[in-house]
């Protein structure tokens, strides 16, 4: 865990700059896993309605987006130290990026849902 002396501040007092530098830890890792880090192989290939040179095995999309939201909730469960946490990062990064390549939401909305939820994480910490 990457941040343990601010989780046992924010869970024990609810500091408020506790929460904000895990949530400042948090934003920076969406950041860089949402854009250098991601690369464009993956970026690409998470889209189901990607259309690649047509030699791509079936459901490579599905691989490339668990693959990437695995990556999310790793960084989650390292920065909180909470299994379930990563857990729950894995699975909503996964909807809300599905959700975006499906063209119900724009990028935009994309990047605030994935603020909300860091923003929850760091709330469900204070409160646990």
């Amino acid at each position: 865990m990457f941040f343990p002396e601010q989780i046992e501040i924010l869970q024990s007092t609810g500091n408020f700059v506790a929460g904000l530098q895990v949530l400042f830890a948090l934003i920076i890792a969406h950041v860089l896993f949402d854009y250098p880090l991601q690369g464009e192989f993956i970026a690409k290939y998470k889209n189901r309605h990607y259309e690649g040179d047509g030699t791509e095995p079936s459901l490579l999309w599905a691989h490339c987006l668990t693959a990437h939201s695995l990556m999310h909730a790793g960084a989650v469960w390292a920065i909180t130290g909470s299994f379930i946490i990563g857990v729950i990062e894995l699975i909503l990064h996964w909807i809300i990026d599905f959700i975006k390549c499906e063209g119900i939401t724009s990028i935009h909305s994309d990047q605030t849902l994935h603020v909300l939820c860091r923003i929850g994480y760091v709330v469900g910490l204070a409160l646990y």
